[in-house]
């Protein structure tokens, strides 16, 4: 007899955990009970998140017993249990997640034997039951996950076609609008030169304004084609030979007439005169010919001033005014479209606000870059600057057109300094050893937020509640990260209990707390959140 309960228990303890699927393992094991203690049917009752149960599974039963017998029964049941029904006995299994019903037509039985083994398998069952369940809920999340990924796609598309599809309008739109208008232009030009002497001092001063009009359209619609062929990808570069000595000249020749109707002194400096690049000249007069008019435009009295310098792998070309300045907080958005330093300045000066974010995409294209400097009512400095050679391959004296859609090396980001301020702020350096603690309420939001400081070679560790996270106190942290969302009645607590601890806690929040700089602003940008992270680790 010893060996057949030895036997029996191995049996049944070999049923559980062979399958991850829930259905398949409940199966093996409701069949292996069943069959092999000389069960007549069984069944499984799964626990719902709502602590509700229903029938799972059942075996050689056409239908279950008194549902609410079996809740009567497993009621804070902790342990095996064997209930009378009619003519039968049933074996009560409680679980954390369900409970199984065995049923015994057979009153001899050895039935205090099987309540001990049936007790002996619980841990084990729990454990097996639960990892199927999280497999379960993972296969769900996937299943969403695609589905968000694939809607996420078919966005995408939908952007990109919709972006096609207003470049395609703009660009369709002015040139349809450009032939009309270069024959008001050309008209009105003309006409506004009198020769025949038909139209009085009136008629004359109209016909200019008209002509200064047409020409602003002009310079407009002529913006919107560039920035539409930059969006497109398809600015092309005709690269060649040129001498940016002689291509700065001729510009500052042209736009001396523009200087002096404003009595403005426009000045050339450079002993560079034989600087040879290989680049593109038109596109490098047209960035030039916007800083320059801007120069221009913006300054009062004083002086326009270009300067020509040479470095090691670049060139850098200065233009610098001594007109309004741009203010320290406004230098970010010149290089946006359709923006200027304020409204105000559209007002007085006109522009569309278009110039200056073609000219950087220019540049770029060109391999280069453009920093700005200005202090306000003191004057501003723009640099554009070239690199001396491209990454085009075995260029003869000929010229060579490329186009933007082809891999060009990019730089990403503006230089932007104030003129009054030149000492810059120490890097910050991040002790490696160094270990956070995130309290993850919010996976979404901190998921790029633990890429980037895993980057920093950060330890973290992590808790997916506060309550979850006192025990993992007793370890010392550099600094805990948590975000407030739902979790408002049980932060200010545990900040005091981290304190106590002499532990850094930083709390992400929208909610503004005056006077606690312990709480920053969930809405800041990725990296100012990163920066306030790594400055408090230096604390």
């Amino acid at each position: 007899m010893f060996m057949e309960h030895l036997a029996l228990t191995y049996k049944c303890h070999s049923s559980i955990g062979n399958s991850l699927d829930l259905n398949h393992m409940l199966k093996e094991v409701l069949v292996t009970f069943v069959e092999d203690t000389n069960a007549t049917n069984g069944f499984f009752y799964l626990l719902d998140d709502l602590n509700i149960s229903y029938l799972y599974l059942s075996y050689l039963a056409e239908s279950t017993f008194d549902k609410k017998l079996l809740e009567t029964n497993i009621i804070n049941l902790s342990f095996t249990k064997l209930i009378d029904f009619d003519d039968k006995k049933i074996l009560l299994i409680p679980l954390d997640k369900g409970a199984f019903a065995i049923i015994y037509e057979n009153a001899d039985e050895n039935f205090d034997f099987l309540l001990s083994m049936f007790q002996d398998l619980i841990v084990k069952l729990n454990i097996s039951i639960d990892a199927c369940l999280n497999v379960q809920r993972m296969k769900n999340k996937n299943a969403m996950l695609n589905i968000l990924t694939n809607e996420l796609k078919e966005q995408k598309r939908q952007l990109i076609e919709s972006d096609k599809y207003k470049n395609d309008f703009l660009a369709n739109m002015s040139h349809e609008l450009k032939t009309p208008l270069n024959s008001i232009i050309v008209i009105s030009s003309i006409m506004g030169k009198n020769k025949n002497k038909k139209l009085d001092d009136e008629q004359v001063k109209n016909m200019k304004i008209i002509n200064t009009c047409g020409n602003d359209l002009l310079l407009l619609i002529n913006d919107i084609l560039d920035i539409s062929k930059i969006e497109a990808g398809e600015i092309s570069l005709n690269l060649s030979k040129i001498n940016i000595h002689h291509i700065i000249e001729e510009l500052v020749n042209e736009m001396t007439p523009l200087a002096n109707e404003k009595k403005l002194y426009l000045g050339f400096n450079c002993l560079l005169t034989e600087l040879t690049l290989l680049s593109d000249s038109h596109r490098i007069k047209q960035i030039l010919k916007n800083l320059l008019s801007n120069a221009i435009k913006f300054t009062s009295k004083g002086s326009v001033n270009l300067f020509l310098e040479e470095n090691a792998n670049d060139i850098t070309i200065k233009v610098i005014d001594e007109g309004i300045g741009i203010a320290r907080d406004k230098l970010n958005h010149i290089f946006e479209r359709f923006k200027q330093a304020d409204g105000s300045t559209t007002r007085k000066y006109g522009g569309t606000g278009l110039g200056l974010a073609i000219s950087k995409e220019l540049a770029i294209l060109l391999g280069g870059d453009i920093k700005a400097f200005s202090t306000l009512e003191k004057g501003s400095s723009f640099e554009l600057i070239l690199p001396k050679k491209t990454n085009i391959q075995n260029i003869s004296d000929d010229k060579v057109t490329i186009s933007s859609r082809e891999d060009m090396t990019v730089i990403e980001d503006i230089v932007f300094f104030d003129m009054d301020e030149v000492n810059m702020e120490e890097p910050i350096i991040i002790n490696k050893d160094k270990e956070l603690l995130i309290i993850n309420s919010d996976p979404a939001f901190f998921f790029p937020l633990a890429v980037s400081l895993k980057k920093d070679n950060l330890k973290l560790d992590y808790s997916k509640s506060i309550e979850d996270s006192y025990e993992k106190l007793d370890k010392s942290y550099d600094l805990v990260l948590l975000d407030d969302k739902d979790l408002s009645n049980e932060v200010e607590d545990f900040i005091s209990y981290c304190l106590d601890k002499n532990i850094n806690v930083l709390i992400l929040s929208f909610r503004l707390m005056e006077d606690n700089d312990k709480y920053i602003n969930k809405s800041l940008t990725k990296q100012d959140l990163l920066n306030h992270i790594l400055n408090n680790l230096d604390k």
